[in-house]
């Protein structure tokens, strides 16, 4: 019987693109920079390769910041100090709160009847923040964070240190509910927890990953938990 539910924040609860998209135009205007139908698809390619560097633990957080907007700017074309950028990206990222449609509803229901943590590899402070600006924050009973653990999803040691401050529940008690077929599906299911795969993007369903379900909208969880 499922008691507790470990839940992905971005692009499970926050939807990080329109976020992203939003600081990013507002970042350029502020720069001056031609914002071009070409952006947000380079960033995310970029920003998705290196974060999966990061999960393998081939980048660090550090890295990360040094690297990303200098790469997508070079791929872009732009003059732009790509450090500069990434601080003030943080910041506009850190006010970024738009719900994923049908989270909040999503969340309330999980928690009248589970005991619901957050699980990300981004900041605390970011995500504690941007959650309570989405008015999310009360059905949460706390937010794991992979800086202040020590370790990133997907890794057990991640996973490993969320149990242990829960209590160390029984594996078969857990449910982990995320859009990430690496960091959330393949790290939970290596560690022995359900999953549930929220299919952010719309992909195909055909995955390879014995996952538990999966759902296209947040609304159809209740159909499964």
């Amino acid at each position: 019987m499922i008691r507790t539910i470990l839940i992905d924040i971005d692009n499970t609860l926050l939807d990080f693109h329109k976020c992203a998209d939003a600081c990013i135009r507002q970042g350029f205007r502020e720069l001056d920079l031609p914002y071009t139908d070409r952006t947000f698809p380079t960033f995310i390619t970029i920003n998705d390769d290196l974060w999966r560097d990061i999960e393998q633990g081939r980048l660090t957080r550090e890295g990360l910041r040094q690297v990303r907007w200098n790469r997508i700017f070079r791929e872009l074309g732009l003059s732009a100090e790509g450090t500069s950028f990434e601080d003030r990206f943080g910041e506009l990222l850190f006010e970024s709160h738009e719900p994923v449609e049908g989270a909040p509803e999503a969340l309330r229901y999980l928690a009248g009847k589970y005991t619901v943590y957050a699980a990300s590899n981004a900041s605390y402070a970011q995500q504690h923040h941007r959650l309570e600006l989405a008015g999310m924050l009360p059905f949460i009973r706390e937010i794991f964070a992979s800086r202040e653990i020590g370790a990133t999803k997907p890794t057990a040691a991640f996973f490993a240190a969320c149990l242990e401050r829960i209590g160390n529940p029984p594996k078969d008690e857990v449910l982990l509910l995320g859009d990430s077929l690496t960091a959330d599906m393949e790290g939970g299911i290596a560690f022995g927890l359900h999953t549930g795969w929220y299919n952010h993007a719309g992909a195909p369903h055909d995955i390879a990953l014995p996952v538990d379900f999966i759902v296209d909208h947040l609304s159809q969880i209740p159909q499964y938990l």
